[in-house]
């Protein structure tokens, strides 16, 4: 066997084998509900000015993400290099895995940019927490307006609101008491033996490096972070409303919001591929039976399905365009 072939096939792993079949077979049920001429039939009722607006919003969603990365690392690297790392981080994550995602934004601004892991991974974290904040922010304030209407979610509403809330006090706690916390946190990972994990210890010394820097600045990237996940949210929230309006489902506007911001949640569940192929339909064919459109949604949904994918495509084309404006630029300079 060629030795590359047996590289790749020893690098495999059976927990990626698992997702991939997850993935398979949920999507082989979604796919089971429609047809191809259902599918087909969907071009009569797409809406094109709601389907261009979801894709501005896509690229805007990107070009705020970049923003807040940049902004949070200081500046160290231009905006365009941020930009072009963060794309290239989204195409992973939605065309693999969202593992491969976040070890390409790690890596990529180590290598390309010079930014030290345990900054990235910082940075990393403290966006992360800013879009949890807002994701429980949307998810609390959505429910209470549709609450009589997603009763079988009622536990599963309360558990994450909860499990979100102790999982802040926990940040803000190693954020605020900084060395000591961390320090104990480190003990308890060691007793348990979790320390062993590559993904804990990745953790403890982001937060480690959250814990070096001085109050003051740790408030003011709290702060800027925290309005930038919000912006971000926003944007989120706007793109999963122009998605429902693509195809005309006449849900109302606090249901639209109430399954985006859930979706929101089961997107960071990490056994997920491909940009959570099959996850995400599954899920949503629940949701929106939830609120009483069963029939058409699976038609939909595979055709939100293969938009997301073009969505993505189109918007990795500006990694080679960028490639292409930094060689024009050099060019001239070499030449003198």
């Amino acid at each position: 066997m060629n030795p590359r072939i047996s590289k790749f096939l020893s690098s495999i792993k059976w927990q990626d084998i698992l997702k991939v079949l997850l993935a398979l077979i949920l999507i082989g049920v979604v796919l089971s509900r429609t047809s191809p001429a259902e599918i087909t039939a969907l071009r009569d009722r797409i809406s094109w000015e709601w389907l261009a607006a979801g894709f501005f919003l896509f690229i805007a969603m990107t070009l705020i993400k970049s923003l807040q990365y940049w902004a949070l690392l200081g500046r160290q690297t231009s905006y365009r290099n941020t930009l072009r790392i963060v794309i290239i981080q989204n195409a992973l994550t939605n065309f693999v895995a969202s593992t491969a995602g976040v070890a390409s934004y790690l890596a990529m601004f180590h290598m390309e940019e010079n930014v030290k892991v345990r900054k990235s991974g910082a940075v990393f974290i403290l966006t992360k927490a800013g879009d949890l904040l807002c994701m429980g922010l949307f998810l609390l304030v959505s429910a209470s307006f549709v609450w009589t209407r997603v009763v079988p979610l009622h536990q599963l509403i309360v558990f994450i609101l909860v499990a979100l809330a102790a999982g802040l006090t926990v940040f803000w706690t190693a954020v605020f008491l900084r060395q000591t916390f961390v320090e104990f946190l480190r003990r308890l990972a060691g007793m348990i033996r979790a320390d062993r994990l590559s993904l804990v210890q990745k953790i403890l010394s982001a937060l480690e490096s959250l814990a070096a820097q001085d109050t003051k600045t740790v408030t003011q990237t709290l702060a800027l972070g925290s309005l930038l996940s919000l912006t971000y949210m926003l944007a989120t929230m706007a793109y999963g409303y122009s998605r429902v309006q693509s195809f005309q489902i006449p849900l109302e506007f606090w249901g639209i919001i109430f399954i985006a911001s859930l979706m929101q949640f089961i997107s960071v569940i990490p056994f997920q591929v491909f940009g959570g192929l099959g996850v995400t339909e599954i899920s949503m064919v629940f949701l929106y039976g939830l609120f009483g459109f069963v029939d058409e949604i699976p038609a939909i949904l595979v055709a939100l399905r293969v938009l997301f994918y073009l969505f993505n495509l189109i918007l990795l084309a500006y990694v080679p365009l960028d490639t292409f404006l930094d060689r024009a630029q050099t060019v001239p300079a070499d030449g003198k």
